[in-house]
Parts: structure tokens; sequence; C-alpha cells
């Protein structure tokens, strides 16, 4: 049976790949997190240790005989819409490979998750469709020196390794504030609340640019496929729900989900005009007796000023993965909107 240890299970990726590994691969699986996370997944055995402390990545050497699959699904701490730092991401997993390789000898494949920033979806416009072996972009990326580390250390190890890309994730995830869907659905509800229409806070050109996201159980099946099939060894997969859409497509559906009208292209910072509104969601919240969450809690403006901002298109080409055998998509557009209702059902955004 393989035994799978996963970093960074305390996030929507790795709570999502823990459940796909455990619940429907029948792996044994392992966690690690910074902090004991707060909902308990069924099956899998958490640890807390923080991959920075050399102490505390030692504490993994009991563990690491059995292990056979490693999954890291971490990154350093960072604030929104800024570079991410580079040695301290390459750091963490440099710890964690070495740490268990230390103690393993059935260690067999390592997978990195990277994402649409591999091709720089963050910092301005990029050749699209992407490929997975086009050409790096001209910036610092932690991406590319996570990938180089376990290519060169691959070569003499012993094991084989594997990334997945995946776009802008869409999940539901109540303890996650760095969320599309919740992010969204908390906008939408203030500005009904204000008696405001639904404008879309970004500019023109990312309102009718093309973009793509991959549904959070997607990419875990994904993740578990690439991981055991030994056609994918040594290589980046882009990971999506293959299909694309327009925010003017979607955004007169997304006004209907709250039963409000759909307003005009209408540039705003959130960080700036959403961030003084606790008193609004408060009333909210005692209004349609939602859960008493702050709410910080429930929405990441930066995020979401950063996911709307973009006025190039996005998308990551799932040619190459579907070509070796992994046959999984999603409908994006009907995905968001059943995970608004998932959020609204579960009263934590109002309907």
């Amino acid at each position: 049976m393989p035994v799978a240890l996963i970093a960074g299970v305390s996030g929507a990726v790795g709570t999502a790949l823990a459940r796909e590994l455990s619940e429907g691969q029948g792996w044994r699986v392992h966690g690690i997190a910074r902090r004991e996370p707060e909902n308990k997944i069924p099956n899998v055995t958490c640890i807390t240790a923080d991959l920075a402390n050399a102490a505390d990545c030692k504490r993994l050497s009991a563990l690491a005989a059995e292990v056979t699959h490693i999954f890291y699904c971490a990154r350093a701490t960072h604030a929104e819409q800024v570079v991410e730092d580079v040695q301290s991401n390459l750091y963490l997993l440099k710890n964690l490979v070495e740490s268990v390789e230390h103690g393993s000898t059935v260690l067999r494949h390592v997978h990195l998750v990277q994402g649409g920033k591999y091709y720089g979806v963050h910092v301005g416009p990029f050749p699209t469709p992407a490929v997975e072996e086009q050409a790096r972009a001209p910036i610092p990326n932690f991406n590319y020196d996570q990938q180089d580390y376990l290519h060169n250390r691959a070569k003499t190890a012993g094991w084989t390794w594997t990334a997945s890309r995946p776009n802008t994730l869409l999940h539901f995830s109540p303890d996650n504030a760095r969320n599309l869907v919740s992010s969204l659905g908390a906008y939408a509800a203030i500005c009904r609340e204000l008696g405001a229409a639904l404008d879309f806070p970004g500019p023109q050109g990312a309102f009718d640019s093309l973009t793509q996201v991959t549904s959070l159980e997607l990419l875990a099946r994904a993740i578990a496929w690439m991981s055991n099939e030994p056609a994918c060894a040594n290589q980046g997969f882009n990971v999506t729900n293959t299909d694309v859409f327009r925010w003017s497509s979607i955004w007169p559906k997304l006004a209907d989900a709250f039963a409000m009208p759909q307003g005009s292209v209408r540039p705003l910072k959130l960080t700036k005009v959403m961030s003084v509104r606790e008193p609004v969601w408060q009333t909210l919240c005692d209004k349609h007796n939602l859960q008493k969450r702050p709410l910080q809690h429930v929405a990441n403006w930066g995020y979401l000023d950063a996911t709307l901002e973009r006025y190039w298109d996005e998308i990551l080409c799932h040619n190459k993965l579907r070509a070796l055998g992994f046959d999984g998509w999603d409908n994006s557009q009907l995905r968001l909107i059943s995970l608004l209702k998932q959020y609204q059902d579960n009263g934590i955004l109002p309907a």
C-alpha cells in the first residue's frame, strides 16, 4: 500500500488531496501543517511541524521509513500582489525532501503543486494557450527553483517527480478566505445590502478577457493519477477544467444568484472599499442568521483584486495530461454557481 506524506495538509489543496488519497484511493496518509487543522480529516494522521525549523524536520525521521510519496502543497507565508520569496520557498521543500530521504528507503515519488504563476499569469500577458515546455518568464519565480531542485536531485536519488499547474481554484473551503467563490459572494452580498448593483470591480479588459479555472476535486484526482502513472514521471502538467469563460458571461449569473441587478464595469480597489465594511457584514450575519465569522475569514480582498485585475487572457493548455490518459474535466461556470449555493446553504453567505 502506498503511504503519502502531504505537506500543507491544512490548506485547501492539501485537504482535498488527503481526502482523495485516503477515501478514494485507499492510501495511508500522513499530513504536515504548521498548526493543527481545525477540522480533522478522517483516516489522516496529522503532524504539527514547521518545515522552516530544522528540529521539527528531524521529527519526521520516524515517520519517513514508510513514506513512498511526498506531496508538497505548502508555501512560505506571503502577502498578496507581491513577488513571492524564492529562497524561503525553496528552503521549505528542501528541508522536507531531505528529511524524508534521510529516514526512508522506499520513497518513490515527489509531487510539487505549482500553478499558473509558473507562466507569469500574475505579472502580465503571456503566450497562450500556455504549454508546459514553453520558455520561462524572465522573473524571479520560486516555482522554477523548486522544480529545478527536484529535477536535479531525482537524477541520483532513485525517485521520480511530477508537478501540477492548476489555474485559479474553485472550492468550498469555509476556513480559507483566500478563496475566489466566498470572496465574490461576500462582495455581492455587501453590495446588495448597500443598495448597489453588482459592478465588476476590475478593468474592462479583465471583464472581456478569457480566463480559466480548476475545480479543487479535479486537481486532487489529477495529482493522484499522475503520481502513479509512469508515463508522467519527471514532468510538469497543466490541470484545468478544460473550458474557458469571460467574466462578462458569468457576471449576470452571479447577480442572479443574489437576486440583485447587474451593474457596470467600475474599477475599484476592494482592499480599500471593502475592508471597512465589517459593520455591514455583521448586520448581514444577524439579518440572515449566518455563522458569526469576521469578514476577513470569509473574503480576501487582496486576492480578489489580483484575480479580477488581469486584463490578459489566462489559458493553460490541458492536452499533455489528456494525451497520457487523464480525461477529467468540469464545467467552470456551473461549478462556480453551485459552490456559491453551497456557501449559502451552509449559512456562510446570505441567499
